[in-house]
């Protein structure tokens, strides 16, 4: 089952219609919607159940279709995995981190625990396509989930090499926000083995760090915790709901233990 969060509001609305679009375009229908208004496409004898609402959210904050193409491509590789997977030599610089709410379902996926909230995931990002990586990659491509871990890091620190990490100056204090052009990869860059180096000489390390969504991050230092976290929970709380693909709404220290949660901003009232 492929649960991608969210629901279908109604039939004649333009993300719906356009996803329908393309969907049938590539050859898949939709062969019924629920009482929760979850759409289900039947193939065969896999029950896929979608819901367009993080796609709906992103769509409606800024008018892209990128966002409704993605999840449909999302599904064809879900349904074609892991045959459309190159071999290991071709596909492991492009091995990523994703990170995913722990309600996903990560079935035979290679994953791990982060905290209570989240895990994270891996993927071969190539041509704007995600495709997971299960134990059934592993095994074709004859290495080890240690072998994969390792790839995945130095792709990141390649990559975060590579990034730009603006700093917003908040009365004399550092806001810093990871700048990079696959934007899915923002969060997964706070993983890198590397990160302590990139940022010591602006906020030192330890520092803290959110990720509302997989495309938003705040960085700040350790001494600036309280100011910050005071301000910043409106923003990370507005995110969370408003955005596709969310992620948690936890405060993170990033140190040499790893990452921890060490707070929480309240999604309600």
């Amino acid at each position: 089952m492929l649960d991608l969060s969210g629901h279908n509001n109604q039939k004649k609305d333009i993300v719906f219609e356009k996803f329908r679009e393309q969907l049938e375009q590539s050859g898949l229908k939709i062969d019924s919607i629920d009482n929760e208004n979850l759409i289900h496409i039947n193939v065969d004898g896999n029950n896929l159940e979608i819901s367009l609402e993080n796609v709906r959210r992103n769509y409606e904050r800024d008018s892209d279709e990128s966002h409704i193409t993605d999840l449909v491509q999302t599904i064809l590789s879900y349904l074609s995995y892991p045959a459309d997977v190159p071999n290991w030599e071709d596909s492991k610089n492009n091995v990523y981190i994703q990170l995913f709410p722990n309600d996903f379902d990560f079935n035979n996926l290679i994953s791990e625990k982060v905290t209570d909230e989240f895990s994270k995931i891996y993927a071969v990002s190539e041509k704007e396509k995600l495709t997971w990586i299960s134990t059934d990659n592993l095994k074709k491509w004859k290495i080890t989930e240690l072998d994969l871990i390792k790839q995945a890091d130095l792709n990141a620190n390649e990559l975060l090499a590579k990034t730009k990490i603006d700093f917003e100056i908040i009365e004399d204090r550092k806001l810093g926000m990871i700048e990079v052009e696959k934007t899915f990869l923002k969060s997964s860059l706070l993983f890198a083995s590397k990160i302590k180096e990139k940022l010591k000489a602006d906020i030192g390390f330890p520092f803290y760090a959110v990720i509302p969504v997989r495309d938003f991050c705040y960085i700040f230092s350790e001494k600036d915790f309280d100011f910050f976290a005071n301000r910043i929970g409106t923003t990370v709380v507005k995110e969370y709901q408003n955005s596709g693909y969310p992620i948690t709404t936890e405060i993170l220290f990033i140190s040499e233990n790893g990452i921890t949660a060490v707070g929480k901003y309240p999604t309600e009232k």
